[in-house]
């Protein structure tokens, strides 16, 4: 081939681009012209080869003279400038999804320095960590200086305008949250299906990790030496949820403190974003990363609405009044009346790893529960023949997973087989924290656990195996880590009566209770079983109206045989 075009056609060389000027070279480029993920072809590793050779923004790349073109087809060159070109028609005209679908995700902080008006910081409260089981209680945004909330069970919880939290949503450009990715966003969108969503995210958990700042967002403020207001600076997400219950109780000021509590998360983003961008920007002097953000130079603020007749179009929140009254999932009284000839009779056992601690006893007959202290096997055997129960429950792993032959981590199949039972996995999978049977702070616990049922059932006393926090969870009632106090009041509001309500008593006597709740869950078929027949079954209750018992369940009757046949 010979350096000559052919007869007819001109040379193709690289024009600069006519729009070019003296004047746009000179201006300070947005972070999304630093950048040149999106460009075809172009990976980090080429893009800091692109950075260390001076060309740090669109403009510089632009002004690079091309070589010459290629005879078959474009050259990389050009490509890029007619990307650049398409750029900046996506970038006058605000068109951040553009962006959003072309460059790593690790890169959105981008668009949120270049349109940092139009970025709102969003923040959710749940009454737990379960997609399966909770539900989401307040929706928190705030974008500049504007905070919006919402809490689904009362309607709007405030107005701006009359931009509601949706629309607000809906128009911003990009979206900051703190873990949103696995959290946030599964329940919004499980919540709310048809719900609009920027395409470009921030998640602060992993963009703050870039620059050494790991844990959750109240461990990051507080290395950051950030601080809240005092009436909130020690709330906590447990105790969030507790706020939560205390609010449908009839308490609004919980309710305040709750909207306060989720204002000061999305407000507090804003502080670690500025920071993160900061060093990001000193720690990568090569990179030509967006100086220092300044969101939280705009704070949003809030004013609480004395009087609902307050003036509409204000930005003042109103803590509205729930809708309903709050109850737990279900009511003793629904699963007694499977119990037609004398009232049932259930054990629950908060069972211990040490017969050196004491053990949570509960006793249930009908709904009237009784409770106490015990620390040995025989101690826990006699009481349990002394009351002469239809079912006794556990807190306690009562099996091994399928293929181990004992606790310890000598077992011959402890790596094949491992530490965990199906029913855990399940409990896992569904966000419900559970530990595994066979890790070593369990397995003294495991064990005793197998040996008591062992005993029980060659007695004829059917045991079941239960997890009270799980059942709490699935009962929409706290769990004693969060609250005792609302645990007992959940307990009572679902049926159950006794003097542990108003007495002092301990937290395992408490779970002991709701260990027997699901012996009473399990009698009248209101029950889930998680796990298989090699490892047996963990039992939880099962509120579904339709589920897979039937809505006319039949009372349950266990027979129990032992001996040869």
């Amino acid at each position: 081939m010979t350096d000559r075009e052919p007869e007819g056609k001109q040379p193709r060389r690289i024009a600069l681009n006519p729009h070019y000027s003296v004047a746009k070279r000179k201006r300070q480029a947005s972070p999304l012209e630093q950048t040149f993920l999106h460009l075809p072809r172009v990976g980090l590793r080429t893009e800091r080869r692109l950075w260390s050779n001076g060309l740090q923004t669109w403009d510089d790349l632009e002004t690079k003279r091309g070589y010459q073109l290629s005879l078959f087809g474009k050259s990389q060159w050009e490509c890029w400038m007619e990307t650049i070109e398409v750029s900046r028609r996506a970038l006058a005209v605000g068109d951040t999804d553009f962006f959003a679908e072309r460059l790593p995700v690790r890169e959105h902080y981008r668009i949120a320095a270049t349109f940092p008006k139009e970025t709102v910081f969003l923040d959710i409260e749940t009454t737990g960590l379960s997609l399966y089981y909770d539900k989401i209680t307040l929706i928190g945004l705030s974008q500049g200086s504007r905070y919006v909330c919402h809490i689904p069970e009362a309607g709007s919880g405030s107005r701006v305008g009359s931009q509601t939290w949706r629309t607000l949503l809906a128009g911003s450009k990009c979206m900051v949250t703190f873990n949103g990715t696995m959290f946030d966003l599964k329940f919004l969108q499980r919540s709310y299906p048809d719900l609009a969503f920027p395409r470009a995210h921030v998640d602060l958990r992993y963009l703050a990790r870039r620059v050494a700042l790991a844990g959750g967002q109240k461990a990051i403020e507080k290395k950051l030496g950030l601080s809240r207001a005092k009436d909130i600076g020690d709330v906590t997400g447990p105790q969030a949820v507790v706020l939560w219950y205390e609010y449908q109780t009839g308490h609004r000021d919980a309710g305040r403190r709750l909207i306060q509590y989720n204002h000061a998360d999305v407000e507090g983003m804003k502080a670690i974003l500025d920071e993160v961008t900061e060093r990001m920007a000193v720690q990568n002097t090569s990179n030509p990363l967006p100086r220092r953000t300044d969101f939280s130079k705009s704070p949003s603020s809030i004013r609480f609405q004395r009087a609902a007749s307050a003036a509409s179009l204000s930005v003042h929140i109103r803590i509205p009044r729930i809708s309903r009254t709050y109850r737990p999932a279900a009511h003793c009284d629904e699963l007694l009346a499977s119990s037609p000839n004398r009232a049932f009779r259930v054990v629950g056992i908060d069972l211990t790893g040490s017969e050196k601690r004491a053990t949570g006893w509960a006793y249930m007959e009908g709904a009237r529960a009784e409770t106490r202290l015990i620390k040995t096997d025989d101690e826990i055997l006699e009481e349990i023949r002394s009351v002469d129960p239809d079912l006794v429950s556990i807190d306690s792993p009562l099996s091994l997973p399928q293929g181990r032959l004992h606790v310890r981590d000598d077992d011959p199949g402890r790596s094949r087989f491992g530490i965990m039972r199906e029913c855990e996995r399940t409990l896992k999978r569904r966000g419900i924290n559970v530990y595994p049977c066979l890790i070593p702070s369990m397995q003294g616990l495991t064990a005793r656990g197998i040996r008591i049922a062992e005993r029980l059932r060659s007695t004829g006393i059917p045991v079941i195996e239960s997890y009270p926090g799980a059942a709490q969870d699935i009962m929409n009632i706290p769990r004693k880590r969060a609250s005792l106090v609302q645990l007992k009041e959940g307990l009572r509001l679902f049926g159950v009566t006794g003097d542990f309500i108003s007495k002092d008593v301990s937290h395992d006597e408490v779970d002991a209770v709701t260990s027997a709740v699901v012996g009473l869950f399990f009698w009248s078929g209101r029950y889930e079983a998680l796990g298989n027949e090699q490892e047996d079954y963990l039992i939880v209750p099962d509120l579904r109206e339709n589920g897979d018992h039937g809505t006319d369940r039949e009372p349950r009757r266990v027979v129990g045989i032992s001996g040869p046949i």
